[in-house]
């Protein structure tokens, strides 16, 4: 199993600018890059999603995961992260 970091942008409520967007990036234990990123959009209600880079088999099952899970790895609204790989 491999897997995508895969990072969106949600628009700020209120914000009118350029500026107002806030930015998430996951991990995804998914092989396809494509339903990566659909994963990364339906978890966070994101229109839209950047593949940034592959992430290798041996490091994910490394951490346990299986496949079909995602979990944050960074946040702009939340330093740090502590969040736990959820399964879709």
């Amino acid at each position: 199993m491999d897997g995508w970091l895969v990072t969106v942008a949600i628009k700020e409520d209120g914000d009118d600018d350029d500026d107002g967007y806030r930015h998430i990036t996951y991990a995804v234990a998914v092989a396809n890059p494509s339903k990566a990123a659909k994963l990364a959009m339906r978890d966070s209600v994101a229109k839209g999603a950047m593949v940034n880079r592959p992430l290798e088999a041996a490091m994910l099952q490394s951490l346990g995961w299986e496949a079909g899970e995602l979990a944050v790895v960074h946040d702009d609204d939340i330093d740090p992260i502590t969040s736990r790989p959820r399964h879709h």
